[in-house]
């Protein structure tokens, strides 16, 4: 019997993704873990790997489609099996983007969703659950078209318009990014599936719209060339030139909140809302690890391995987090315990410009030397950056580190990536004059700082903490000597 390949969990608080592209055909053949499709949400693009080697014997849903989390999309044929699928048509494409349309819109009362949502450091904010592959095992308390119109209009509950359900996440998004109107989408002539609108239809016209000249352009000089300039007073070509250059165009811009961007911007005052915050700061002399990178980071680049300070970071706040195990863990979502963790998954604040901050995790970082470390950390970074990040990168993590020192900064006071109760914060190493053997002298410095729920990490902790893990930096050779 055919395996049915389904759209997995995306993530936490991710209930739909827009099936972006198809990497196989139906007739290939493919191997075990080999991508089969591209399926993209708010948060990441997600490639959906083939879950066991086989024939792709039939795709069920076309390329620009929006699914539910459990939809079926494709049929795989194992070994010994017939191929009996065919590539999805237009009409049968059709069908099912007008399925999905009338089942979002319409759901009967016997369908709802199940499950339960947890919170990430980039989407705090609960949002509709994914629902079971049986539509029909589901209770019927809470109807569908409710749960997914609360995924289409951010989880805050405001009615969404039919036209704004046959359009895909990544049309929306861009639509808000860009101050894009729904007339102006439903006028240009879509590529998809029955005219549909896709992400691409929507780059391309705005890349026209951008080359075209704009019509309000005269009207607009002319009312600036009404409007009375004051004189400068100032130097030519100082601050009174600067004066009338600014008065001479807008003097305020509104740019609405991307749906990335919310997302943060919800998870972090959760976070301070929730968390009892509270820092501390320490420093650590970096001479050790300063010399040890000088020499080995050459020798590994000719492997293929960037050397960074963050494998560093990841082994000592490792190795501390043995010793003091209260710092490893959360706060049960009923908020009255304290999970501790035997796992140790490291998430790495990682930023992405106007795409906005995500952490990601490297998992089980105990059972890993400074080498795979540093392979692992810029594959995550370099996925993270390039929206390539797995559903399971950006679960499951129980204590973060952040490093504000690649952008300059020399202390921070970070934001705990709840419900995890603590955060590492490192920053620029710095040479500075420090009191050594009575002489003072030149050292590399770098300030550390740890963020923590003091509802269940005392003071006296952290500050334990944070001291034992300056100390494994300052001697890293206990970083072999424990790992």
């Amino acid at each position: 019997m055919p395996l049915s390949i389904v759209v997995p969990q995306l993530g936490e608080s991710v209930a739909e993704g827009t099936v972006s592209k198809w990497l196989k055909a139906v007739g290939d053949r493919v191997r075990k873990e080999e991508p089969l499709v591209e399926i993209q949400t708010d948060k990441i693009n997600v490639e959906i790997p083939s879950p066991a080697e086989g024939t792709l014997a039939s795709i069920t849903v076309a390329e620009g489609t929006t699914v539910l989390v459990g939809t079926e999309i494709a049929t795989l044929a194992t070994a010994g099996e017939s191929v009996g699928g065919s590539p999805a048509s237009p009409v049968a494409g059709a069908a099912a983007t007008a399925s999905s349309t009338e089942a979002r819109a319409a759901a009967p009362a016997s369908t709802g969703a199940s499950g339960s949502a947890r919170a990430t450091a980039s989407a705090p904010t609960p949002a509709p659950a994914a629902p079971s592959a049986t539509p029909a095992s589901r209770p019927a308390s809470l109807p569908v078209a409710a749960s997914v119109a609360s995924a289409y209009s951010g989880g805050n509950g405001a009615n969404v318009t039919p036209a704004e359900r046959n359009l895909s996440p990544s049309v929306r998004r861009i639509m808000r990014e860009q101050n894009v109107g729904l007339d102006e989408v439903t006028a240009i002539r879509g590529s998809g599936v029955a005219g549909r609108v896709t992400r691409d239809d929507l780059l391309e016209y705005l890349q026209s719209r951008a080359t075209r000249p704009a019509a309000a352009a005269p009207a607009a000089a002319s009312a600036t060339a009404q409007r009375p300039v004051p004189a400068a007073s100032g130097p030519p070509g100082f601050l009174g030139a600067a004066t009338a250059a600014t008065a001479a165009g807008a003097r305020e811009e509104i740019v609405p909140f991307t749906r990335v961007r919310r997302l943060i911007a919800e998870n972090m005052v959760k976070a301070k809302h929730t968390a009892a915050h509270t820092h501390c700061f320490d420093e650590a002399e970096m001479a050790a690890i300063v010399a040890l990178r000088r020499e080995w980071a050459p020798k590994l680049e000719t492997q293929g391995v960037k050397l960074t300070y963050m494998p560093f970071f990841i082994k000592a706040a490792v190795l501390a987090l043995r010793e003091f195990p209260w710092v490893n863990g959360s706060v049960s979502p009923q908020g009255d315990a304290m999970i501790v963790k035997k796992y140790y998954n490291i998430g790495l604040a990682v930023g992405r410009g106007d795409k906005g901050l995500i952490v990601p995790n490297l998992k089980d970082c105990d059972r890993k030397n400074l080498v795979q470390l540093a392979t692992e950390v810029n594959d995550l970074a370099a996925r993270a950056r390039a929206d390539r990040l797995r559903p399971d990168d950006i679960q499951g993590g129980t204590f973060s580190i952040t490093n504000a020192g690649v952008y300059g900064a020399i202390n921070s006071s970070p934001v705990i990536n709840v419900p995890e109760v603590a955060i590492l914060g490192v920053h620029r190493i710095v040479e500075r004059p420090v009191i050594r053997d009575g002489q003072i002298v030149a050292r590399p410095m770098m300030n550390a700082s740890i963020g923590f729920d003091h509802r269940v990490v005392d003071g006296e902790l952290a500050v334990k903490f944070l001291r034992r893990v300056c100390e494994l930096l300052e001697r890293p050779e206990l970083l072999w000597f424990y790992a």
